[in-house]
C-alpha cells in the first residue's frame, strides 16, 4: 500500500511541474500573450462557423461558435473545447477543425468559448457553462436538428478537463450524455469528484500523446471508470506532442511556433480525427442513446 501511494504522489509532483511549466511558458511574457489572445479571434467575416450567444436565466450567456449540417434530423451533437491551460486559448482557433470534423463526422459541432481563468472566473464556471451548453441543446434538439440522446463532450487539455467535469456534473444532475472524448486531458480534481458520484458515466475515449505527463494523468480516471464497469478506449499516439489536435490548423500559422506543429504532428492530427470520428458514429449506428436517471 505504501509503494503505491508513494507511485501516486510521485505522478502527481510529475503532472503539477508539467502543468505548472504550460503556465509559466503562457504567462512568462504577459505583452506576447496578450498580443497572442487577440490573434486567436477570427474577424466575424473570415470566422467559417456562426457566432451564437446562448442566453442563461440570472448568468452571462455562454459564447460560442455553430457548425449545424444543412437540412438535418437527429444528428449527433459534439460540444468542442479548446485547450490553453485555463488562462488562454479561444473557440476560434478551432474553427477549420469545426468545421472539417463537421463535414467529415456528419454531426452538428458546438464550440464554446468558455470563460478562462481571471479575477472575475474560476474554473467551475467554466465548467458549469459547457455542462449548460449540453443541457440547451437537450431542451432544443429539434429546433437544431439533433438527437438530444446522442450529445458528445469533446475537450483538448484544460478543454479535457473541462470535458469530464462537466460530464461529471451532468450526469449527477441526472441529465443524459452519450459519451465523452478527453484529448490529453488535464486531469486536476477529477478523481475526487468522481469518487463522490454513483450516477453510471457514459461511454469514454481518451486520446492520448505518450510521454506526455499531463495527458497521461488521465489515465488514471480512465482505469477508474472501467473499474466501475464503463465502456473506455484508449488511443495513443507515439511521438505526439501535447496539443498535437489542435495546434496543426491554418489558425495557429499566425501565433507563436508550437513544436507540436509540424507535418508529422498534423498526420497524427488527422488520423486522432477520424479515430474519433468513427468512434462516434459506432454508437450512432449500435442505437445506444444516452442514459438519464
Amino acid at each position: 500500500m505504501k509503494k503505491i501511494l508513494k507511485a501516486f504522489l510521485i505522478m502527481i509532483a510529475v503532472i503539477a511541474a508539467a502543468f505548472a511549466a504550460l503556465v509559466v511558458k503562457i504567462v512568462s511574457d504577459a505583452g506576447k500573450q496578450a498580443e497572442e489572445q487577440k490573434k486567436m479571434v477570427k474577424p466575424d467575416e473570415e470566422l467559417i462557423g456562426e457566432r451564437f450567444s446562448m442566453p442563461r436565466d440570472g448568468l452571462e450567456a455562454v459564447e460560442m461558435n455553430l457548425y449545424m449540417r444543412p437540412g438535418a434530423e437527429k444528428l449527433p451533437l459534439v460540444v468542442n473545447l479548446h485547450g490553453g491551460a485555463f488562462i488562454a486559448g479561444h473557440a476560434d482557433t478551432l474553427d477549420s477543425q469545426s468545421d472539417r470534423i463537421s463535414k467529415a463526422w456528419n454531426v452538428h459541432v458546438a464550440t464554446v468559448n468558455y470563460k478562462l481563468v481571471s479575477k472575475d472566473y474560476d474554473i467551475a464556471y467554466a465548467v458549469r457553462e459547457v455542462a449548460d451548453t449540453v443541457k440547451h441543446f437537450i431542451r432544443n434538439a429539434e429546433k437544431y436538428g439533433a438527437d438530444p440522446d446522442k450529445i458528445y463532450v469533446m475537450g483538448y487539455s484544460a478543454g479535457g478537463y473541462h470535458a469530464m467535469a462537466s460530464v461529471l456534473a451532468l450526469r449527477r444532475e441526472g441529465v443524459p450524455v452519450a459519451g465523452q472524448i478527453v484529448c490529453y486531458g488535464f486531469l486536476r480534481d477529477v478523481m475526487d469528484i468522481y469518487a463522490e458520484t454513483s450516477a453510471e458515466m457514459p461511454p469514454s475515449l481518451f486520446v492520448i500523446a505518450e510521454g506526455d505527463p499531463i495527458g497521461e494523468s488521465s489515465l488514471t480516471y480512465a482505469e477508474a471508470l472501467r473499474e466501475r464497469g464503463v465502456s473506455v478506449e484508449i488511443k495513443t499516439y507515439s511521438g505526439a506532442m501535447h496539443g498535437f489536435l489542435e495546434e496543426n490548423n491554418p489558425e495557429y500559422e499566425k501565433l507563436r511556433s508550437h513544436a507540436s506543429k509540424s507535418p508529422e504532428q498534423e498526420v497524427m492530427a488527422r488520423d486522432a480525427e477520424n479515430y474519433i470520428g468513427n468512434w462516434i458514429a459506432a454508437r450512432t449506428k449500435s442505437g445506444k442513446g444516452a442514459k438519464s436517471d
